[in-house]
């Protein structure tokens, strides 16, 4: 007497084993629910949360992978803007005692750096141009300062450009003064 209905059943061959394992599991699930007070209705609900909870991480997962790849592209870009300026730097790498100072602004600083008088006619003039390499001030010609403004703008620090020679009304009222000729700027 002291055997249970499932027991009977599996010995008379009407039930094999998995059946009633299955048949167990599936009665003790349901006095889980029970407890928790969750009805057979509640369960497309559950499967309605699992695939919003599905699509909400799948939403941020390609969130964050796009955010890391802008990171990556950037990195990229900046590794790129600063090999262009190291390989086209004419700058001259010794200073002399015969170098001449020149003035630049640089956001609201004005900045001072020694180079030669050649270098300093040529940046005058716009051949040469002056870019930031991360506080460092490099001399570019104007072609390689016009690739690099094309990727990052604010790269470029002065780039002098020929002005017209066309008199302005400026031009004539301060052709009144005279310029000292040790003034230097």
């Amino acid at each position: 007497m002291g055997e249970s209905l499932r027991d009977q059943l599996v010995k008379a061959g009407l039930a094999s084993s998995a059946d009633a394992k299955k048949a167990e599991r599936q009665q003790r699930k349901q006095q889980l629910d029970k407890k928790r007070g969750k009805t057979p209705a509640d369960q497309p609900d559950t499967k309605a949360k699992v695939q919003r909870a599905k699509k909400d991480k799948a939403t941020k997962d390609r969130a964050l992978a796009r955010e890391r790849n802008d990171k990556y592209a950037a990195r990229a870009l900046r590794a790129e803007i600063k090999q262009m300026i190291l390989q086209h730097d004419q700058r001259a790498k010794k200073t002399n005692d015969d170098d001449v100072p020149y003035n630049f602004v640089h956001g609201k600083r004005i900045k001072r750096i020694y180079l030669p008088e050649a270098q300093k006619a040529q940046l005058i003039s716009g051949a040469l141009v002056v870019v930031n390499n991360d506080g460092l001030y490099h001399f570019v010609s104007k072609d390689i300062a016009q690739r690099i403004a094309a990727r990052d703008p604010k790269r470029i620090i002065v780039a002098n450009d020929q002005k017209s020679s066309e008199p302005s009304e400026d031009d004539e009222y301060y052709a009144k003064f005279a310029v000292p000729d040790d003034l230097d700027w």
